[in-house]
């Protein structure tokens, strides 16, 4: 059996991406729409076109309007060709907005002069001025006002895509959270007074998923041989990770229904919210802000105290105990304090140094459960002990007895 055509969801970003890339897509644009103002009715035809797009994509887009002339361009092709000369560059003060060079042909340096072109120029990542024709038509061909709608539709595809920029936060943990099943992230909201909610962000690196849930056609338009089975029809998968600030930007096409996904990790509990296409901002808005409230998960404060044995050991207590606590401690300032969870591929996490003999792990904590603690220092024997995390404060006393 063939490979089954792409849907026209597939199709249409496909094509986005041929011209803007998969990675990137412009927030603001510029557009020109050239126009030959001496054929008669094509003014009308570009202030009608200029006004359905302001109309729709005025949030995103500037529109220019570029005149130009069939009488002079005729005068210009009869001169080069009669005298042999070059048609010159583009003169940057006299363009309507600004175009580099490479990013098209000057209407007057063509064979034929376009009597209605639309010309997209955006700026990328790296601030390039980029460019691509959205619609030209050149003489002898006039457009019709009758045709308005039909270039909007040529053109309408091109800002499909929206900017939607999730703002991840932890949700403050619920009184008896950790003592039976984990809840969901709204019954984490129900539970929190208003006053007590935390607005912690989860950082950098948290990755966020949307589904696009895009149809892939109808069963009965296909021949019974070729009906798109369930893996075809699959969403369209778009990925982002959030920045330092906790906030994920992500470009997507949208469908009727989206969902937007974080993945579970250590510190929380995944979730998914539906977002539908109705409640997408406006372009003339900006992109679309959403909040997410992550679970935390059961967490343990870990403090790790670092210092020399000393010759002499202190008394014990009940037990043969030594309440290091309660005792001086010389600290180590060479010490490193590296916490590893007991399971398969876990890496190892450098505990941050806070006092002169704590180190204590970042905020947030580690999760509960079996860890090896390793403590090194030139010139001192190293130390692992493996320990138990429970929720809650973690506190280990850790003495190191010089290298023999």
């Amino acid at each position: 059996m063939g490979t089954l055509p792409k849907g026209p969801a597939q199709q249409h970003l496909s094509l986005l991406d041929g011209v803007f890339g998969p990675e990137t897509y412009f927030q603001h644009a510029r557009m020109v729409i050239t126009v030959a103002r001496d054929l008669t009715g094509v003014m009308k035809v570009a202030h009608k076109l200029q006004g359905k797009i302001n109309e729709s994509f005025g949030g995103v887009v500037e529109v220019f309007m570029e005149h130009v002339k069939q009488e002079l361009w005729l005068k210009l092709h009869e001169t080069t060709t009669t005298m042999g000369l070059q048609k010159g560059m583009e003169v940057p003060d006299c363009q309507v907005t600004h175009i580099p060079d490479g990013i098209r042909v000057h209407p007057y340096k063509r064979d034929h002069l376009p009597t209605l072109e639309a010309l997209l120029l955006w700026e990328d990542a790296s601030g390039t001025t980029r460019g691509y024709c959205l619609y030209s038509m050149s003489h002898p061909d006039i457009p019709q006002l009758s045709q308005v709608d039909e270039v909007f539709d040529i053109i309408q595809p091109y800002f499909a895509k929206r900017w939607l920029h999730v703002e991840l936060r932890m949700a403050p943990p619920v009184k008896g959270m950790f003592e039976g099943e984990p809840i969901d992230g709204s019954a984490a909201e129900a539970a929190a007074p208003a006053e007590d909610r935390s607005e912690e962000s989860v950082g950098a690196g948290v990755e966020v998923t949307i589904l696009a849930c895009h149809p892939f056609g109808f069963a009965r338009d296909e021949q019974a041989s070729n009906v798109a089975g369930v893996k075809q029809c699959q969403p369209l998968l778009f990925k982002g990770s959030s920045d330092h600030s906790g906030r994920a930007r992500l470009c997507f096409l949208p469908a009727e229904v989206n969902k937007v996904q974080v993945a579970e990790t250590e510190r929380f509990y995944g979730y998914e919210a539906m977002l539908p296409c109705s409640q997408m901002a406006p372009l003339h808005d900006g992109p679309t802000l959403l909040t997410l409230e992550l679970t935390p998960k059961a967490a343990a404060d870990i403090a790790v105290h670092v210092f020399e044995l000393p010759r002499k050991l202190p008394e014990s207590v009940e037990g043969g105990l030594i309440d290091w606590a309660s005792e001086a401690r010389a600290a180590l300032p060479d010490a490193v304090v590296e916490v590893t969870p007991l399971k398969d591929g876990a890496v190892g996490i450098r505990l941050p140094r806070v006092s002169d003999d704590a180190f204590l792990a970042s905020a947030g904590g580690l999760p509960e459960g079996c860890v090896s603690i390793s403590v090194t220092c030139p010139g001192f024997t190293q130390e692992e002990r493996t320990v138990m995390l429970l929720v809650g404060s973690n506190d280990f006393y850790i003495p190191l007895e010089k290298a023999p």
